[in-house]
């Protein structure tokens, strides 16, 4: 079985909420983190879920914005920790960001901890993956031997099965966000089951109103996308597009031109997350399918 953990579902400015992160676990228990909230509230949602440090396979950061990547030099610095337990079987870890960010957060987890990087902490366990935002698609298979491939060809439809030996494949999409502008990605993970069936996650990050997000993974099994503003709460719709945001109308024409099983909103404002029914009703107005709006450590089996 595959398990989604929302470990944080709000946004910027709101206390009650953890920021962006979504785990997803496959049915050997490997951990794949979407983006890692924005400081050490990643430790106690990964301690809460419960998420082990041991297991985890890769990191993917959509953006480099503070509550989306802050999180990082916790969660090297944990999973170097992890390492020194007595017995412990631990490999790499995958990190795939937009390219233009890998040089920063790369010094900015060495700045926060000196030394991270020296054997006697992470080593070289870290292994960085440069995604090209000038690619419609990128993509990084984690093998069931600890290591990873890139595919020799990404297929713009998502596979039916995985190849063999294929524990999960990473699919980034370049996506619009920020203002400025910044490099920023969505991104598909594909799971392998036991069956040889495969079952499929998208998630957004932040980014503006973008239809063409459907195409990154047809029918996937869920689809967690931002819901930053909504129209009937009176949120300034034009200016959420500005600085990259998407509304809940949006994330609904999404789900349904992707063909999802289930929406789940995230990203909550700090207005409505208290409410979400105005945010789960005008996706529904646009996607005829389960319209979820988990809170921090909601969790969802595939």
């Amino acid at each position: 079985m595959a398990r989604v953990v929302f470990l944080g579902t709000g946004s910027t400015g709101d206390p009650s909420r953890r920021s962006a992160s979504t785990a997803v676990v496959t049915p050997g228990g490997d951990v794949i983190l979407i983006d890692v909230s924005g400081g050490s509230e990643i430790v106690s949602a990964m301690r809460d879920a419960p998420l082990p440090w041991a297991r985890l396979r890769a990191v993917v950061i959509t953006h480099q914005h503070f509550d989306h990547a802050s999180g990082l030099p916790f969660v090297l610095f944990w999973s170097a920790i992890a390492g020194k337990a007595p017995g412990a079987a631990v490999g790499p870890i995958e990190l795939c960001v937009p390219g233009p960010a890998v040089e920063g957060l790369r010094a900015a987890c060495d700045t926060f901890f000196p030394g991270l990087y020296t054997p006697w902490w992470l080593g070289d366990r870290a292994r960085w993956h440069g995604c090209d935002p000038g690619q419609f698609l990128w993509a990084l298979d984690l093998l069931d031997d600890g290591t990873s491939v890139t595919p020799p060809a990404i297929d713009h439809g998502p596979p039916a099965t995985l190849p063999e030996g294929v524990v999960a494949r990473i699919v980034t999409m370049a996506v619009s966000h920020g203002a400025p502008p910044m490099p920023a990605q969505a991104v598909r993970i594909d799971i392998a089951m036991a069956d040889g069936s495969v079952r499929r996650v998208v998630v957004s990050g932040d980014t503006g109103p973008n239809l063409e997000l459907g195409k990154v993974g047809p029918e996937p099994d869920l689809l967690v996308h931002e819901a930053s503003a909504v129209a009937s709460l009176g949120h300034d719709l034009d200016n959420a597009a500005t600085i990259g945001h998407a509304t809940a109308a949006t994330a609904g024409r999404v789900a349904t031109r992707a063909r999802v099983k289930r929406l789940a909103l995230n990203h909550l404002g700090v207005s409505w997350a208290a409410d979400p029914s105005p945010a789960r009703e005008e996706a529904a107005a646009h996607f005829a399918g389960e319209v979820l709006v988990p809170n921090d450590l909601d969790w969802l089996d595939l």
